[in-house]
């Protein structure tokens, strides 16, 4: 539904064979994509990145609108514009990579370096095992390569998409890094049982959570934000560890391992608020620092986004 509580058109309510062709022409595209070396396939991803900054209006709004509530006078509107184009760029580079996932299995050993692994180690040396809080930051897909290159047993949790075959296919592409797909609809117990083997289990924390979120702050303005990693972590003590995947040039990342994140708070309400706030604000900072590879098409604060959204139509 859209503010003015019209049904949105969508091709695939009206044409089932939709999803099919999507799914074929994404095929097509990874084809095209994996037989081109990775630096051109970057600036292809780049062009396609900035026509879809003029072309999708929409996204293009909630992005502007995202960068204003996290900068707001702290940035030029030029660099604002900046962030925003680069954002596009950003999420088709990002799509890109995950369909080239199977032609960096062969360089991954070269093309990736690691900062705090032994923060891992030490985590899983005490048997409990480890939730890796992760977001869409940066090449997030190749977050995979961490169990991939380092033999951690990993898990993350994954929403189901619109286009069956799609999904089916994007968890294949997963399955061929060692990662363990859950589904969102069934995690909790094999999100239990991961972790009593002392596995890695990876949870997205950047996406709106809704009424089963927490309300919190994220660059100073309200919004939802699951407490699932920390409500883990308490109920079973596995070390609570943020993780990023940065871009530093076309095929090229550094996979970050953060601090482990003590459960802060002494009652239940302050535990569970007082650490995922502490979340987010080790985002925040890493989003300042790489501003154009985060997800600001997403709309993260949801009641913000609807208000300025229906005052501007």
């Amino acid at each position: 539904m859209d503010l003015s509580g019209k049904k949105r058109f969508k091709i695939r309510d009206f044409f089932p064979g939709w999803n099919l062709i999507e799914y074929i022409g994404l095929r097509g595209f990874a084809g095209a994509i994996n037989s081109l070396p990775i630096a051109a396939a970057t600036r292809i991803a780049e062009a396609v990145g900035e026509l879809l900054f003029f072309l999708l209006r929409k996204r293009r709004r909630i992005a502007f609108d995202n960068v204003e509530i996290a900068f707001g006078a702290t940035l030029p509107p030029q660099r604002k514009r900046e962030i925003v184009r680069g954002a596009f760029r950003n999420l088709v580079i990002s799509l890109m990579e995950l369909f080239r996932m199977q032609s960096m299995l062969k360089e991954a050993e070269s093309n990736f370096e690691f900062e705090g692994t032994e923060r891992l180690d030490r985590a899983f040396s005490r048997g409990k095992g480890v939730i890796l809080v992760i977001s869409h930051l940066g090449s997030w897909e190749y977050l995979a390569f961490l169990p991939y290159l380092r033999k951690y047993p990993c898990s993350v949790i994954g929403r189901p998409m619109r286009n069956p075959y799609v999904y089916r296919w994007v968890q294949e592409l997963r399955r061929k890094t060692a990662l363990n797909h859950i589904d969102k609809k069934n995690a909790v117990k094999e999100v239990l049982r991961e972790l009593r083997a002392n596995h890695l289990v990876a949870i997205l924390i950047d996406q709106w959570a809704g009424t089963e979120g927490l309300r919190g702050r994220f660059f100073g303005e309200e919004t939802s934000t699951t407490s699932i990693p920390v409500r883990l972590s308490k109920k079973t003590g596995a070390a609570l560890i943020p993780a990023y995947c940065l871009r530093t040039s076309a095929g090229r990342y550094k996979i970050s391992i953060m601090p482990e994140v003590a459960i802060q708070g002494e009652t239940e309400n302050d535990w569970e608020t007082q650490t995922t706030d502490a979340l987010n604000r080790l985002l925040e900072e890493q989003i300042r620092r790489n501003p154009v590879q985060w997800i600001w098409t997403h709309r993260r604060w949801k009641g913000y986004n609807a208000y300025h959204s229906k005052a501007k139509t």
